[in-house]
């Protein structure tokens, strides 16, 4: 589907590429949405969107769900590492395209 990239304001490089369906969230992301809201943790939560963004010396991966809403998230060494987790969790390359 679409690939969107921009830039923060403040100068961090962020990727956003919207999936072209939700999938259930991976047991490998940290669920932060459950565990501290007091939701059923056992209830999928399904992924429409993923954000790709520099933090600091790292790369976070955010899951959000259709309405936007916080899914989960990852930490990685980089862009690419970051790039790879997508591929493998969700089927999909940057440019948002199902890989075979």
């Amino acid at each position: 589907m679409a690939k969107k990239s921009s830039k923060t304001d403040d100068g961090n490089d962020r990727l956003v590429i919207d999936l072209p369906r939700p999938v259930e969230a991976s047991h490998e992301c940290l669920p932060h949405a459950a565990m501290s809201l007091g939701g059923p943790a056992n209830v999928p939560r399904m992924v429409s969107r993923v954000v790709i963004e520099r933090v600091g010396p790292f790369w976070t991966l955010y899951r959000l769900d259709d309405s936007g809403g916080f899914v989960g998230d990852s930490t990685h060494v980089s862009r690419e590492d970051a790039l790879h987790q997508v591929a493998r969790e969700f089927g999909v390359n940057e440019a948002g395209e199902v890989q075979p």
